[in-house]
């Protein structure tokens, strides 16, 4: 059988006295989409940040627990090497100010120059740019814009080419926190659509307050609630026969 993408055992997340996550644990598979539902403060954003990290750049924060990526601690992975394999991508897209292949290429020349490597050549530049387009389903909407700024697409647009720009740094997990929050209908089924292809290649953890996305898209659904996993199992578990009341009565919508 194989292990987990990632482990979380007993992790617990808190600013000063104020506790975030208590004792969370739970198992996220290879190659499935776990998303993460709750009402607002229940401490979806802050797990998510843990897993690559990102909660070390808040000094005021201090965590306890284990968190393995691959049967390794996070803590003892290089941490610009951690956010390459596990990366993340926002609810508001934030695009470079750049055209839309230099978003793309951007990450990738980074790399090459912090690891003091020849830049790519440009045929596999571009192919790398174009298969990370493709792989966020947008590239044949942006073909022949690609020296266009990126600032000129729509925010559906930007939000997937966000997620192609996460694409092109080859990572193995993605963690997604609200990234159709403010989207059209349409531009939310494409980044869905793009989230179930993306799934053979990619562990996903999507944390969205929409539960009718996480019932469509995701593999297994973990109910948050004030910083405790009250509980985690599929789409037809969660939302057809939860375990708990609590989880009844979110997706009822009695609160949250």
């Amino acid at each position: 059988m194989m292990k987990p993408k990632i482990t979380v055992r007993d992790l617990s997340y808190s600013f000063g006295a104020c506790p975030v996550l208590k004792s969370i644990a739970l198992d996220i598979e290879r190659n499935e989409i776990l998303s993460i539902i709750g009402p607002a403060g229940s401490g979806k954003t802050t797990f998510l940040k843990i897993l690559n990290r990102l909660s070390d750049l808040d000094r005021s924060g201090r965590r306890t627990g284990r968190v393995l990526l691959d049967d390794t601690d996070i803590s003892k992975i290089d941490v610009t090497d951690l956010r390459r394999r596990v990366g993340m991508i926002f609810a508001l897209p934030v695009v470079l100010p750049f055209s839309i292949f230099s978003n793309i290429a951007y990450g990738p020349r980074l790399g090459h120059a912090r690891s003091g490597r020849e830049r790519a050549r440009p045929g596999s530049e571009r192919a790398l740019v174009e298969q990370s387009l493709r792989n966020a389903i947008l590239w044949e909407e942006v073909k022949d814009r690609l020296k266009e700024p990126a600032t000129k697409l729509s925010g559906g647009q930007q939000q997937r080419l966000c997620i192609a720009r996460a694409l092109a740094t080859g990572p193995e997990v993605l963690l997604m926190d609200e990234p159709c929050s403010g989207l059209d209908p349409l531009s939310t089924a494409k980044i869905e659509d793009a989230l179930v292809t993306l799934k053979k290649d990619y562990t996903i953890v999507l944390v969205t307050n929409n539960t009718k996305q996480a019932a469509r898209v995701a593999d297994r659904v973990a109910f948050f609630l004030a910083g405790e996993l009250v509980e985690y199992g599929t789409p037809t578990q969660i939302f057809t026969k939860p375990q708990d009341r609590r989880t009844d009565d979110y997706i009822a919508g009695r609160f949250g």
